[in-house]
């Protein structure tokens, strides 16, 4: 129960919108139940044209998903984006593209030239509006050899919004995962590029720790209580998740029709059925948590 009159403003985003049917499915039952507040979408995700539909029908607010890691690029010319990709056409994967920026393969005007194909696509799918916010599949937007060009390219196209994802749960209370401490503290540094380029982005962020079966109500109410130890006032935070029905084994994915493991796990449902339960609503309400979209942040 909160001892604290302040609001806290919760944006629930639904990552990976777009992916597969059943996935986008669930994001819009969702939705429509007043259960998150608003999605990403990966461009070169196998069912986008029905997910931008789907969105449209429901008005559904939505950002974007930069993939630069997953499956294959929207463009179509490889010469403009040749160190993207391997042999197969493919992106090199979570690992293999920060592997390969380390070693010094990846030409930055092949990064910019996907960024500005994939926000590109994104208003030719939503009659040519912009991204609410932008997000990064695979937290790749706060890597300090992409971060620049996202931002200065945000500001290009008028995108004011983007994710921060300093997890207040890691912050808080450390973690054995070592990606997952490499994504906080690369977040770290790029607020000072955020900041530069005038994006705005909510000062708190969890989810990284709690996906799956660790989307737990008792996980969840551990993320309200580090907000309200930090609240003078009211509060913007986002809480990421991953929300779907298990999809089926060969439909989905980044361009693929492979859909990873955890798309489809019974993982997906669990944090759907936790995200509609009124167990979650009532812990909400006594914590004073309105849920937001990014453009009410002030």
């Amino acid at each position: 129960m909160s001892s604290c009159n302040n609001i806290k403003y919760l944006i629930i985003n639904a990552d990976d919108f777009g992916y597969c049917p059943k996935r986008d499915k669930a994001i819009i039952d969702l939705f429509k139940q007043k259960c998150i507040s608003s999605t990403s979408l990966l461009v070169n995700g196998s069912n986008v044209y029905q997910a931008c539909l789907s969105a449209k029908m429901v008005n559904l607010p939505m950002g974007i998903h930069l993939n630069l890691t997953e499956g294959r690029p929207v463009t179509n010319n490889f010469n403009r984006i040749e160190s993207l990709i391997n042999s197969d056409g493919l992106m090199h994967g979570k690992i293999g593209l920060r592997n390969e920026l380390e070693k010094g393969n990846i030409k930055q005007e092949h990064i910019e030239y996907e960024i500005e194909m994939q926000i590109n696509k994104y208003k030719e799918l939503n009659d040519n509006r912009l991204p609410r916010h932008i997000d990064g599949h695979q937290h790749i937007h706060v890597h300090p050899m992409i971060v620049e060009s996202i931002a200065r390219i945000a500001r290009q196209y008028g995108i004011n919004y983007i994710r921060a994802s300093q997890d207040q749960m890691i912050l808080s209370f450390d973690t054995d995962n070592l990606f997952y401490k490499e994504i906080v503290n690369q977040t770290k540094s790029c607020l000072k590029i955020f900041d530069k380029y005038s994006l705005i982005y909510p000062k708190y962020f969890f989810g990284m720790t709690i996906m799956g079966r660790e989307f737990t109500l008792n996980n969840i109410e551990i993320c309200l209580k580090i907000l309200e130890q930090n609240q003078t006032e009211h509060i913007f935070a986002e809480l990421m998740c991953h929300p779907g029905y298990p999809s089926d084994p060969l439909i989905g994915g980044c361009g693929t029709e492979q859909p990873d493991e955890f798309s489809q796990s019974i993982d997906r449902q669990y944090e759907f059925d936790i995200l509609s339960s009124d167990y979650l609503r009532n812990l909400l309400e006594n914590y004073n948590v309105r849920l937001s979209i990014y453009d009410e942040i002030f």
